[in-house]
């Protein structure tokens, strides 16, 4: 029994060294033919070289140039237009620090009054609603002959629009027939209430959109 093991084991090991010779054997064949593909490559490169006219390096000196001014402009377009976005952040950014702390610091109110002039400055015409007892909505719009409502909620970054407040607003626009909805935060929405809103005909404005309304009215 021992001596049917070893021979065995012995068979295996045999194998497994043939198969591996074979392997070393077709590598060896593959980088042959490869080394001979490339030196027929070179050997035909440098005829061809050889047998370019004046006439001919010059074709390639433009197209080489070409490519060179094309590659050039590509870059030079690309780091302007980068340096353009950064440009519009910054802007951006500042913008929306002044206006936030000028939005912040009116009564909600005085924040419902700017929201209807900035409608009334986009072709609307506005009503302010009662400050109690509302309905739902805080500005009645009209334009061309279609009602539309805005619900104005004046909250810190941190206190969120929630979906009740958005299914209240949807209903007081079912009940006003308007042909659509704006509600508009210097806050952000939260996800179950921006999935809501996304069947019905409701706009919700948060604080960047609420600050590109302001730079549109501004004409920046």
């Amino acid at each position: 029994m021992g001596r049917r093991r070893y021979r065995r084991k012995r068979s295996k090991v045999q194998s497994n060294i043939e198969w591996i010779i074979l392997g070393a054997v077709v590598l060896y064949a593959f980088y042959k033919k490869a080394l001979q593909a490339i030196q027929i490559f070179i050997i035909n490169v440098k005829h061809d070289i050889q047998m370019l006219s004046a006439l001919d390096w010059l074709y390639i000196a433009v197209i080489i140039t070409s490519l060179l001014g094309l590659v050039m402009i590509f870059l030079n377009n690309r780091i302007a237009r980068q340096r353009h976005f950064h440009q519009e952040q910054a802007k951006l950014r500042v913008l929306r620090d002044s206006e936030y702390q000028k939005l912040m610091s009116m009564s909600s109110f005085e924040f419902e009054k700017f929201v209807a002039d900035l409608f009334i400055a986009k072709g609307f015409e506005a009503e302010l609603t009662p400050r109690t007892g509302d309905g739902g909505k805080d500005i009645v719009l009209r334009k061309n002959n279609d009602i539309y409502i805005v619900e104005c909620k004046r909250y810190n970054e941190k206190n969120k629009v929630s979906r009740p407040a958005i299914q209240k607003f949807h209903s007081a626009l079912l009940d006003m027939g308007a042909k659509e909805g704006f509600f508009v935060t210097t806050s952000f929405f939260t996800q179950p209430a921006s999935t809501y809103s996304l069947n019905k005909p409701i706009k919700l404005v948060d604080l960047p959109r609420l600050i590109e309304l302001i730079e549109e009215a501004k004409g920046i």
